[in-house]
């Protein structure tokens, strides 16, 4: 890899992406433990907050990254928003009501983890900035790996301090990342659009919509679709899984955090490998093939009844996540060029449709006929998935740029 990679700027940013990985990593496998057995509510309530925080992060991520594309500054905006995770973290820190921890998490998280597609859209005008184009997916999968590192170190942590010093120290635990991710990222990013071309600020004028072909928002649509569906199959993973292992198979919560991190730690090749072949293959063309391990995983899931099962089945989990987590931004910014906060507003957001979507799918299928039921419609949701992506035209890239200091 071409030591562009490793220039301070973007070492600053992959470590503030695994800092807010990782906050994400200790919440969100262990939230549904936290409403099912220390707020004590049935699945259907369970699904309340999630469907509450994907409606808000939809609306906050679309305006803000909207918004944000006319800043000069991206670094004020996510300290901003890190306070208000803080606070958001220490009301599930001291509560165990369910409206009050709930409205927390809709109103208070869901805003906070706007941070993450803010770091991820200064990563994008970064690329877009100082690197060749052909070096452009391969960062981005190295950015998108450092979340897979949070993963393998965050549900682990996540359930063993949950289940060794509480809910109330985890949620503090998560307080004090997102103080420090508030402090150190203006010290660690400089201002790119300062010292910038302008490029990016002009065609942010534009719509997101009007400055593309009736063709080439048909493929948009759909690509958000078929993002937002595979998404949606991961996240009733997330939330079926622990579950679905302790109360079905009687396995013990701190073995559902070692399955997720096996899980992770077999994503970071699989991400890196992607963005090397992104170079040389269409990275849509690879964001099809992930719809197949997909359905691999789910399948192993709902017929799995031993333990050494669910760790092997996380290789298949690994190339499906790998290649969508590692590649799907580069996929939404080859169709919008030059729009790093609304092409990262937009992929983030088909995270939050998936968070919606799954808290129905447990509302109702978990509720209904119990958690094993939802690993069936996953394997239904994935396939939909990628029949879309079949019809989804690939981008024409971004234009590649001069760098205007190659400092960075």
């Amino acid at each position: 890899m071409s030591n562009t990679l490793f220039k301070p700027v973007a070492l600053g940013i992959y470590f503030l992406t695994f800092a807010l990985g990782l906050v994400g990593a200790l919440l969100l496998p262990t939230m549904s433990i936290f409403f099912a057995d220390q707020v004590g509510v049935s699945p259907f309530w369970v699904g309340i907050p999630y469907a509450g925080i994907a409606l808000c992060s939809i609306a906050y991520n679309q305006l803000i990254g909207d918004w944000s594309d006319s800043l000069n500054d991206r670094r004020l905006l996510v300290t901003a928003l890190c306070a208000v995770g803080v606070l958001g973290c220490l009301v599930f820190a001291l509560s165990r009501d369910y409206w009050l921890t709930c409205l927390s998490a809709v109103f208070l998280l869901s805003l906070a983890m706007v941070a993450f597609s803010q770091i991820l859209a200064y990563s994008l005008e970064y690329a877009e900035t100082f690197l060749p184009l052909e070096k452009i997916a391969l960062f981005n999968a190295v950015v998108r790996a450092q979340i897979a590192f949070a993963w393998v170190a965050g549900p682990p942590a996540g359930f063993l301090i949950a289940s060794y010093w509480g809910f109330t120290n985890l949620y503090l635990s998560a307080a004090v990342l997102f103080v420090a991710v508030a402090i150190i990222s203006p010290k660690l990013l400089p201002a790119i659009n300062a010292s910038g071309t302008g490029h990016i600020k002009t065609v942010a004028k534009v719509g997101v919509w009007s400055s593309l072909d009736v063709r080439s928002r048909w493929s948009l649509a759909l690509c958000v679709l078929a993002f937002s569906l595979m998404w949606c199959v991961n996240n009733a993973y997330l939330i079926s899984l622990p579950l679905h292992l302790t109360r079905n198979l009687a396995i013990s919560t701190s073995w559902v955090g070692w399955i997720m991190a096996a899980a992770a730690a077999l994503e970071v090749p699989v991400m890196l490998l992607a963005g090397v072949l992104a170079a040389r293959i269409d990275p849509l063309q690879l964001v099809r093939t992930s719809a197949l391990a997909g359905v691999v995983l789910y399948a192993g899931v709902f017929w799995a009844t031993a333990l050494w099962q669910l760790f092997v089945l996380q290789i298949a989990n690994a190339v499906f996540i790998g290649i969508l987590a590692g590649l799907g931004v580069s996929v939404v910014q080859q169709m919008l060029p030059g729009r790093a906060g609304s092409a990262s507003a937009l992929y983030t957001n088909t995270t939050h449709i998936g968070t919606l979507l799954s808290s129905l799918l447990i509302s109702g299928v978990a509720e209904a006929y119990g958690y094993l039921s939802v690993f069936v419609a996953n394997m239904v949701l994935v396939l939909l998935a990628g029949g879309l992506f079949l019809l989804v035209r690939a981008g024409q890239g971004v234009t590649p740029r001069k760098a205007v200091d190659k400092s960075c």
